[in-house]
């Protein structure tokens, strides 16, 4: 399939996908004011030649803040982070020692429309790992983002979720050889293995797998029952690693945690169940921690993602539990990565910055947290080399707020821009002026 193909597919499968969200919510699509006016006649949004002179600049390696700096923004990327001249050729914009910070990962992203991605965006998300999504609608947004089309967040794809309950889901729609499973359960090796393959065939980057049934429903399987047989988790994992693909894997209760840790799975997401006995497993293995703490928080409010009579009833036990593993888990040295679980949608009411305020609460310092959803999710993800920090050679994915983050982490709730890929995503008004003149 040819790239022009390729996107445009990736278009109508959003268009669709989005057309529901836009006639319930005015204000679902992107910001005309902030996107739309600056692209160019092709669509495209432009990566301006800039220099944001005037800014305090958090190095999440460091830990410091390093004042009055210019950070130079060329063709998507950072050129230059430093003291000096800006160069001639560059637009010069002052931002008057605001603070401007990473951009934040999102690690578990379960947005299927174009809206879903604005909303991440605007919040500070320019890089999301998705966590399955309606058939395989985060690899449309994922190469409409590469191909400039949208200003981001940068997609991880997962797509089609391997779980013995597909033909509960409209992903049974999404490829013909899922067909089957519309009337059967996903069971026994060879039907896992082909879910994987296909996924790994149509261009994900990660797999998404289950070792539970859900923590907010009592339909399905239990939470704390196994979901797959080991037989069968194992064929996941070996199918993948055929693929050179990771595996995130879904799990609540203890017993399954462990056997998503002993089956290879490189993240446990959720864990909401999890003791001492599996973290001290995961850092021997090296498993990366997702726990989604705030989005069970939103578990006790009535209008979130996850509004259901059993989510209010365990939201108590398991804010608890997870209160104390997280701080106990950060003190072993586990990976434990920001992610809110949420399909951005208009009821969707937690962001980033909650897990990373909450990371504060139990524990972590506010350079920690911030490092667990920038640095330290670059790391685990094996983008470091891309995005993560603030350095000469990244993406220029950046945040501005007016306050230093590290003294008032509150204030990552309320950027007044976000650059993805040197796009800009959210352009504020502070009095009449916009932040970033001119865009």
């Amino acid at each position: 399939m040819s790239k022009l193909l390729k996107v445009v597919t990736a278009l109508a499968v959003l268009a669709l996908a989005s057309a529901p969200a836009l006639a319930q919510d005015p204000y679902a699509r992107p910001s005309l004011e902030v996107l739309a006016a600056a692209a160019g006649a092709d669509g495209i949004l432009p990566q301006p030649f800039v220099a944001l002179t005037g800014a305090n600049v958090v190095d999440v390696r460091s830990g410091s803040v390093l004042g009055d700096v210019t950070i130079v923004l060329r063709e998507g990327r950072i050129v230059s982070v430093g003291s000096g001249v800006p160069p001639a050729a560059a637009e010069a914009i002052d931002l008057g020692g605001r603070y401007v910070t990473p951009g934040f990962f999102e690690g578990h992203y379960h947005g299927s429309r174009v809206a879903s991605a604005h909303r991440a965006l605007v919040s500070g998300v320019t890089t999301a790992r998705s966590a399955s999504v309606d058939g395989f609608s985060d690899i449309a947004q994922r190469d409409l983002v590469k191909a400039g089309y949208l200003a981001g967040p940068d997609i991880l794809a997962a797509s089609v979720y391997v779980t013995p309950e597909l033909g509960t889901t409209d992903d049974v729609l999404a490829d013909p050889r899922l067909a089957k499973y519309l009337n059967r359960p996903v069971r026994g090796e060879a039907a896992v293995r082909e879910i994987v393959r296909i996924n790994a065939e149509r261009g994900v980057d990660w797999i998404k797998t289950r070792t539970s049934g859900l923590s907010s429903r009592t339909s399905g399987p239990d939470a704390l029952a196994m979901a797959f047989t080991v037989e069968e988790l194992a064929a996941i994992m070996d199918e993948a690693a055929r693929h050179g693909i990771p595996v995130a894997c879904h799990a609540h209760g203890i017993e399954v945690v462990i056997a998503g840790i002993e089956a290879g799975c490189r993240s446990i997401e959720h864990a909401s169940y999890i003791n001492e006995e599996a973290l001290r497993l995961m850092k021997a293995r090296g498993t990366l921690w997702v726990p989604t703490y705030i989005s069970v928080v939103g578990f006790e409010l009535p209008h979130d993602d996850y509004a259901t009579t059993i989510a209010r009833q365990r939201a108590p036990h398991i804010l608890e539990n997870l209160q104390r593993m997280i701080r106990l888990g950060h003190e072993m040295g586990i990976p434990i990565l920001t992610a809110v679980d949420t399909s951005y949608g208009p009821e969707s009411v937690y962001r980033v910055a909650g897990e990373i305020n909450a990371f504060i609460d139990f524990g972590m310092s506010p350079i920690d947290a911030l490092r667990a959803a920038t640095i330290r999710s670059a790391e685990a993800y094996g983008l470091a080399d891309r995005t993560g920090a603030i350095e000469a050679g990244l993406e220029a994915d950046l945040l501005v707020f007016d306050r230093n983050p590290l003294e008032q982490p509150s204030v990552l709730h309320n950027p007044l821009a976000v650059l993805s890929n040197g796009r800009v995503g959210l352009n504020r008004s502070v009095g009449s002026v916009k932040v970033l003149p001119g865009y």
